[in-house]
């Protein structure tokens, strides 16, 4: 089974619902209509590879089976993915050269797959957040996030990828419960990396893929 670093947190993509990223002001329309006035033209986006919809449903159903799982928000079909790279807030004037980025590092990786091996909460420590598929990384997922990374990582924090695709949240978090089991899930192959637009709203985030990079294509 996949171990997991005991500080590892699932926060890339996190959008709790009723809340502001900073947890202090209830997050209504209003207050995502001022905080989109204050960010100006800026972009919250991530890079990523989604799920197939069968591989989706089939991911999906294994939580669904899960005998006594606290409450939860299940992770919509569409929005199933693994986030090679959290991109953050960026001018929308830079987002031609964002997307050019995105397009050279997917043209230098051929087409990729990955094998779910598992299903367990994250983080490894404290109070679990979320329900994730795991599985191992590769040499073609590492080279993808490494490229990205010089390209557009705003840190150069040394932190390991650890591939995973998010399938519920728990509301709230949960202290005193994990999960790690393992699951014979599907094989997944990705063809296109995703540049995805991400909003904050009262009910979650909404994602929108603004660029489909094939990858290996030059």
């Amino acid at each position: 089974m996949l171990k997991w670093p005991s500080d590892y947190s699932d926060n890339s993509t996190r959008s709790d619902c009723g809340k502001r990223p900073d947890g202090e002001e209830p997050l209504t329309r209003r207050v995502v209509d001022r905080q989109h006035r204050k960010r100006g033209r800026r972009l919250r986006l991530f890079c990523a590879l989604h799920s197939d919809p069968a591989a989706a449903q089939q991911l999906i159903a294994a939580v669904e089976s899960i005998e006594s799982l606290p409450d939860h928000r299940l992770t919509p079909l569409h929005q199933i993915h693994m986030t090679l790279l959290f991109i953050g807030d960026v001018d929308a004037s830079d987002l031609d050269e964002v997307s050019e980025s995105v397009l050279r590092a997917a043209s230098a990786v051929e087409p990729l797959q990955w094998r779910v091996e598992g299903i367990g909460t994250l983080p490894g420590r404290g109070a679990a957040r979320t329900v994730a598929a795991l599985g191992p990384s590769s040499r073609g997922l590492e080279e993808l996030h490494r490229r990205l990374s010089q390209r557009l990582a705003r840190s150069r924090k040394n932190r390991p990828f650890l591939p995973h695709m998010t399938l519920a949240r728990f509301t709230p978090a949960r202290s005193g419960f994990q999960l790690d089991r393992e699951f014979a899930g599907p094989l997944l192959r990705f063809d296109t990396l995703d540049l995805v637009l991400s909003r904050l709203l009262p009910s979650g985030a909404e994602h929108q893929r603004i660029l489909e990079a094939p990858l290996g294509v030059s």
